[in-house]
C-alpha cells in the first residue's frame, strides 16, 4: 500500500487545487450566464477552446521533454542546460507563430468564428499556457504537487476576480472584459512562475540537445494538438455549424463531463514519476496494482457525473442553458476510455518512440474532426458528443494496437480493464431509465442506491486505500 499512498497523497494535492478551481468554474457558471448574453458566453467558450489549441501549437511542442529529460539528466546543470535550450528553442518557435497568427488574424478569425480583435489575445493568451507547462515540466517530475497545486489555483481565482471587476464596470460587449481579466491574471501568475523557474535555466544554446527535443518533443506536435482537438473542437464546430449560443449550451455540458477530466489529470500527474520508476526498476507488478485501482477510481468518479450531472447543470445555470445537459453522460464514458488509452500512451512517451503517440492521437483527432463535420450536421450537439466518445474509443483501439505489434512493452493485463466497462453498461442503461421518474425523492433514492452498488463493487477491494487518505485530509 505504500507507494499507492504516495501516489494517493500527491493526488490529494492536485486534487484539492484542481476540486478548488472546478468549484469556482461552478461556482462562475451562473454569475457569467447572468452577466453574459448566450451569444457572448459562447464566444468566451470558443475563444477558450481556440486557446487550448493553440498551446499545444505556437511553441511546436519543444517545451515537453523536460519532464522526460529529467530522468536522463547526468546532473543538476547539465538539466539546466537542457531546460535553457528548450526555453530559447520554444521562445523562438511562438515569436514566429505570434507574427504569423497577427498577420492573418481576420482570415484566421473567419475559420474559427471569431472576430480578428479576439484573435489577437490569443497570443498573451497562449503563452501564459506555454510558461505555465514549463513550470510544470520542471517541478513534476520532482514531485512537488503542492506548489503546482498552488499556483495553479491563485491563477483560477485571481483571474476570475478580475474578470467579474472588468465586467461589472463594461457596459457593451462584456465577453471582452472576460478575456481580458483572464489574460491579466495570466500574467501576475507568470511573474512569479518565473521567479520559481529561473533557478532551473542556464540560458545557453547546446547541440547536443537540440536532437534529444526534436526527437521527443516534435513529433509531440500532432499529438498535443489533436488531444486539445478532441476535447474542444466540438463547441468550436457547433459555433460555425449552428450559432455561437448553442456552442455554449454544448460547453455547460462538456463542462460537467468534463470533471471526470480531474481524476485523469491529477493521476497522471501524480503517478506518472512512479511509473518511470517502476518501468526503470522492472515493478510491473507494481505497475498492475497502482493502475487498477486508478482506473476503478475513474469510472466510480465517471458515473456519478452520469448519473448526477444533469441536477449540477440545472443548479448552476439559467434555464436557456439547460437543454444540452442530456450530453453528459456520452463525455464520462469518453473520459474513461482516455483514461484506459494511457496505458499505452505512457509506454510511448518512456520509450521516447513518441512518434507512435503522434500516430494514436492524430489518428483520433483525424477521426474527431470529420465526424463532427458529418454529425453535427444531422444531429446538431449530439453528434459532437457522439463525435467525442468514439474518438477516445478509438485511441485506446489504436494505442492497444501499436503497442501489441509494433512498439511490443509491457502493459497490465488487459482483461480486468475490459471486464470493468462491460460491468459498467448495465449501469449506465439503468441510469438512462432512471431519468424518466416522475418523483424527484424516488428519482434520487434510485440514483444513490445504484451509486452504492457500483461503489461496494468497485473499491470493497481497496477500501483501506481509501479511508487512509480520508484520514490524511484531516491531519
Amino acid at each position: 500500500m505504500g507507494n499507492f499512498f504516495e501516489i494517493l497523497k500527491h493526488s490529494r494535492n492536485y486534487l484539492t487545487a484542481s476540486l478548488a478551481t472546478k468549484a469556482l468554474a461552478f461556482i462562475s457558471i451562473p454569475i457569467y450566464t447572468s452577466l453574459l448574453s448566450t451569444e457572448e458566453y459562447g464566444i468566451v467558450s470558443v475563444f477558450l477552446g481556440v486557446t487550448a489549441i493553440m498551446g499545444s501549437l505556437m511553441a511546436y511542442s519543444t517545451d515537453r521533454s523536460m519532464s522526460r529529460y529529467y530522468f536522463d539528466q547526468k546532473s543538476e546543470d547539465d538539466f539546466k542546460e537542457f531546460v535553457g535550450t528548450s526555453v530559447l528553442l520554444a521562445t523562438g518557435c511562438f515569436i514566429i507563430n505570434s507574427l504569423l497568427i497577427a498577420y492573418f488574424a481576420e482570415s484566421f478569425g473567419e475559420l474559427v468564428g471569431l472576430q480578428a480583435e479576439i484573435v489577437y489575445l490569443l497570443i498573451p493568451a497562449t503563452l501564459i499556457n506555454i510558461v505555465g507547462l514549463t513550470f510544470e515540466q520542471i517541478y513534476g517530475p520532482q514531485k512537488k504537487s503542492k506548489i503546482i497545486a498552488k499556483t495553479s489555483l491563485y491563477r483560477v481565482y485571481l483571474s476570475f476576480g478580475l474578470s467579474i471587476l472588468f465586467i461589472y464596470y463594461v457596459k457593451d460587449n462584456k465577453h471582452y472584459a472576460q478575456i481580458l481579466g483572464q489574460i491579466l491574471g495570466g500574467i501576475i501568475i507568470c511573474i512569479y512562475w518565473f521567479r520559481l523557474i529561473k533557478p532551473y535555466i542556464k540560458l545557453v544554446f547546446r547541440r547536443k540537445f537540440l536532437k534529444y527535443v526534436l526527437t521527443y518533443s516534435v513529433p509531440l506536435i500532432p499529438y498535443a494538438l489533436s488531444g486539445v482537438i478532441i476535447a474542444q473542437f466540438g463547441k468550436i464546430a457547433i459555433g460555425n455549424q449552428i450559432n455561437l449560443s448553442e456552442a455554449g449550451f454544448y460547453n455547460i455540458a462538456a463542462a460537467i463531463g468534463g470533471l471526470v477530466n480531474i481524476i485523469i489529470a491529477v493521476t497522471h500527474q501524480a503517478w506518472n514519476p512512479y511509473y518511470m520508476e517502476y518501468m526503470n526498476e522492472k515493478k510491473y507488478d507494481q505497475i498492475d496494482i497502482d493502475f487498477q485501482k486508478i482506473f476503478k477510481i475513474t469510472i466510480l468518479f465517471a458515473f456519478f457525473i452520469a448519473l448526477f450531472g444533469k441536477e449540477i447543470g440545472v443548479l448552476l445555470a439559467k434555464k436557456e442553458f439547460e437543454e444540452s445537459l442530456y450530453l453528459i453522460p456520452f463525455f464520462t464514458v469518453g473520459y474513461i476510455f482516455y483514461q484506459f488509452a494511457y496505458i499505452f500512451l505512457r509506454n510511448f512517451g518512456y520509450s521516447k518512440k513518441t512518434y507512435f503517440m503522434t500516430i494514436t492521437v492524430l489518428l483520433s483527432g483525424f477521426v474527431n474532426v470529420a465526424l463532427n463535420v458529418v454529425l453535427i450536421e444531422y444531429f446538431a450537439e449530439l453528434g459532437a458528443a457522439i463525435s467525442f466518445t468514439i474518438s477516445y474509443i478509438l485511441m485506446t483501439l489504436i494505442g492497444w494496437y501499436i503497442n501489441r505489434f509494433h512498439l511490443k512493452m509491457y502493459v497490465p493485463n488487459l482483461k480486468p480493464y475490459l471486464l470493468l466497462i462491460v460491468m459498467l453498461i448495465p449501469f449506465y442503461i439503468l441510469n438512462y431509465y432512471i431519468a424518466f421518474i416522475d418523483s424527484n425523492v424516488l428519482l434520487l433514492f434510485s440514483k444513490v442506491g445504484v451509486l452504492g452498488m457500483l461503489s461496494v463493487i468497485l473499491i470493497w477491494k481497496d477500501r483501506e486505500v481509501l479511508l487512509s487518505l480520508i484520514k490524511s485530509f484531516q491531519k
